[in-house]
């Protein structure tokens, strides 16, 4: 009797998971759209974090770039998307927290779009060209201020990024005029030929070129020193204090979202971020996961749109 109610409940068991595999399958795919090119600090961070949310998901996700205009087409294109829940972006900061005063931007990040969680950050780093002879950041500086006015120059990955704001906010610090390249592609390679003077490259895309003394590294934007590169100083030890300009990263969905798809990516999201081999992964490239609620990545918005609002308009 007891053989044939063991027998009974496994069959129920396997019945039941079965149909909830079947369920799965027949779900339609998640998408995750990446307003970078392929490579990307971004584009790492979803690809690394697509496999563990959909099994959270029970869907498979996929991951799709739309690179273009800083960042801004593809958070447009997932604000214009249709807000089933199935449709999000992993946008980076730039697209959430700057002013936009010549009203390129065609969206309000906090009306039209959702918080998910902010996920990720990851200082940059002050990278120069390879021949660089200056031993530290202050003879690097020191350097800078015998140029002639309005001849330093340092690279960007676009308007608004926090390449750009780093950048602008070492200007400002330090009182050196400095023009601005914005480049709607990687800056590393006019760094390595010496057509910008520096540019604050993100840590992951960077330090790899770093290593083969490609370029030189000087110091990282954040307050303190990154895991992936101990050895380099911030630029608020270096003479500068309270110097801080990192990149984060942040999953948002259209702002008409249903409730409960919202709170399904942010468990998928959160947890995702919060295991063990992911976060060995991201931090070993230097990225640091953050894994903020909805609401704390929405105070992270409103106090980075304040802290920008007056360097760069």
């Amino acid at each position: 009797m007891h053989r044939i109610d063991r027998r009974s409940a496994l069959l129920t068991a396997l019945a039941s998971l079965a149909g909830s595999a079947a369920a799965q399958q027949g779900e339609r795919p998640m998408r995750v759209v990446v307003p970078f090119a392929a490579g990307s600090a971004p584009d790492i961070v979803a690809r690394t974090l697509a496999e563990p949310m959909a099994a959270e998901l029970g869907a498979q996700v996929m991951v799709e770039n739309m690179p273009g205009a800083g960042g801004l087409l593809g958070v447009t294109h997932v604000v214009n998307a249709a807000p089933d829940g199935r449709t999000v972006v992993m946008s980076g900061d730039a697209a959430l927290v700057m002013p936009d005063p010549n009203g390129v931007r065609r969206y309000d990040p906090q009306r039209d779009l959702a918080p998910i969680s902010r996920l990720v950050a990851t200082p940059n780093v002050l990278v120069v060209g390879g021949d660089t002879t200056d031993r530290d950041f202050t003879d690097w500086l020191a350097w800078l201020r015998q140029r002639p006015a309005g001849r330093v120059s340092y690279a960007s990955a676009g308007v608004g990024t926090s390449s750009h704001r780093a950048g602008e906010l070492l200007a400002k610090m330090t009182g050196i005029e400095m023009v601005h390249v914005p480049s709607n592609q990687s800056p590393l390679p006019d760094v390595v030929a010496g057509r910008v003077d520096f540019f604050f490259a993100n840590v992951a895309t960077a330090m790899p070129l770093v290593r083969d003394g490609r370029v030189r590294a000087l110091a990282v934007s954040s307050l303190q020193r990154t895991p992936i590169a101990p050895e380099l100083p911030t630029l608020a030890e270096s003479g500068l204090p309270g110097f801080e300009a990192i990149a984060w990263f942040a999953l948002l969905a259209p702002a008409a979202t249903p409730p409960d798809m919202l709170a399904r990516w942010q468990r998928a999201a959160r947890g995702a971020v919060a295991t063990v081999t992911v976060k060995a992964k991201l931090q070993s490239l230097g990225i640091e996961p953050v894994g903020e609620s909805s609401n704390e990545l929405l105070m992270t918005i409103e106090r980075e749109s304040r802290k920008w609002a007056g360097l760069i308009r």
